[in-house]
Formats: C-alpha cells, sequence, structure tokens
C-alpha cells in the first residue's frame, strides 16, 4: 500500500470503531437495552443508531463509502438478533461471557469491513506512533478511548458483578440497570484518573476512585453489598489502566494541548 492508500485506510477503520463504541454504548440507553431485547423494533432503532452515527464519521471518506455503511448495518443486525432470539440465558455469568463474545464479533466485523473497503491490516496501526501522523487519528483514538471510559466500563461493571454474583449464588433474572448517579462519578474519575495516568502521576491515580467509595460508604452500599462495590471498583480502574497502556504510547494530539 503507498502511504496515502494506508492513511485512507487507517482513517476508514478507526472511524467504523469510533462510530462503534459510541452508538453501541454511548447512546445505547437502558431503555434501549431492554427494548431491543424485547425484538426487532428495539433492535432496528439499536443498530439504526449504530450505523448513523458510523455514517456522520465515514461520510466521504472512500468511494462507495455508503455501500460499507449499508453492510455494517446488516452485519450487526444479523449479530445482535442472537443476543435477542436465541442466547437469552444469562443465569450463571454467561452476560459477562456473552458481553465479550458480541464485542468480539463486531469488532472482527469492523476490521472485515475496514479490510474489504480499503485493505486495511493491522499493520497500519504502526502509523498512529509515527511522529508527524495527522493529529485526525490520534484524536479518533483518544475520542475511543474516552467513549469506553465513559459508556463502556459501567456496562462491564455490571456484568462483572452480575457474574461475581452468579458465582456467590445470587441471580439476576433481568439485565441490571445502571444507576445514573453511579455512572456519572465513575466517568468523571475514570477520565480525571486516565488524565493522570498518561501525564505520569501514576500514584494519585488509585486516589480519585475514594469519592465514590464514600459516596458507596454513605448510601450503606458498601454494608450492605461489599461485592458490588469491590467489583465496580476493581473493574474501573482495571480498564481505566488497560485504556491508558493502549494510549501512553500515542501522543496526543495537538489540539488538545
Amino acid at each position: 500500500m503507498t502511504p496515502i492508500e494506508t492513511e485512507i485506510a487507517l482513517s476508514f477503520f478507526l472511524r467504523l470503531l469510533l462510530g462503534h463504541f459510541v452508538g453501541d454504548f454511548v447512546l445505547q440507553p437502558y431503555w434501549l437495552v431492554l427494548a431491543k431485547r424485547e425484538g426487532w423494533p428495539g433492535l432496528i432503532v439499536h443498530v439504526g443508531v449504530v450505523t448513523f452515527v458510523t455514517t456522520i464519521l465515514a461520510w466521504g471518506v472512500i468511494p462507495n463509502w455508503w455501500v460499507w455503511m449499508i453492510v455494517l448495518f446488516l452485519v450487526h443486525l444479523f449479530t445482535d438478533q442472537f443476543r435477542t432470539f436465541v442466547f437469552t440465558d444469562n443465569s450463571k455469568g454467561k452476560g459477562l461471557v456473552l458481553l465479550f463474545a458480541d464485542q468480539l464479533v463486531h469488532f472482527t466485523s469492523v476490521a472485515v469491513i475496514a479490510w474489504a473497503a480499503t485493505g486495511w491490516t493491522p499493520g497500519t496501526l504502526t502509523y498512529l506512533f509515527v511522529p508527524d501522523a495527522p493529529n485526525q487519528y490520534r484524536l479518533m483514538v483518544y475520542l475511543t478511548g474516552l467513549a469506553i471510559l465513559i459508556s463502556t466500563v459501567p456496562v462491564l461493571e455490571v456484568e462483572f458483578t452480575t457474574a461475581v454474583w452468579a458465582a456467590q449464588g445470587r441471580e439476576i433474572g433481568k439485565p441490571a440497570s445502571i444507576d445514573k448517579e453511579d455512572r456519572i462519578l465513575g466517568s468523571l474519575e475514570r477520565i480525571v484518573a486516565a488524565g493522570l495516568i498518561l501525564v505520569g502521576y501514576y500514584w494519585l491515580a488509585p486516589l480519585v476512585f475514594l469519592p465514590r467509595l464514600a459516596v458507596m460508604v454513605r448510601q450503606g452500599q458498601a454494608r450492605d453489598n461489599r461485592t458490588a462495590v469491590a467489583t465496580k471498583l476493581i473493574t474501573s480502574f482495571g480498564v481505566t489502566l488497560i485504556v491508558c497502556i493502549l494510549l501512553q504510547n500515542i501522543a496526543l494530539p495537538n489540539v488538545l494541548l
């Protein structure tokens, strides 16, 4: 691939990836989670949101880009219908396994679409580490990381907690909701902690999680359900570390400095 072809392939892949995380997590409220598990109407709305967001990001990046948006819609719809009509048993912590399997399929789909449309390969990601790489690529990577910290982690917290409860003999018959205060405070703590890690203040990062622990203690959650408190905080901090490890070798875009 020529340098220009590499840039186009990388740009298209990153736009697909960002569109997925924004549409599949940031713009998927709890009512839509329930609606898409009840049948086709909710499922189509959800997949439509993912496709719409990705369409905005990928508009005009490559020739016939709109064809690949149709492909993305159909592939995402086909993948998600399994969670609606086939894999409906979330007992004994299966929800966590299904979440990882679902996201693995989605990521693979994004990679295959990017490859089929532009010739993208994982090797193009090395371009992100080139000092003079365009800021737009770094910005999309950081926005993807931000989307994960804000909206993906709360889902992981719930699924990990549900799986731990199942291991302890406590079952939940329906998808667990995410407390709004917990989501907001958790997002803020992860963003601040990630910022501290990325600028080198690693030792301060764990302290950022103390306010949410204090809120849980005040509300009685720490006393009544220590398992949930510990699992959520460990998951939150662990994913923040993983995201930072992936981002720390990619310089911040100049527009953010």
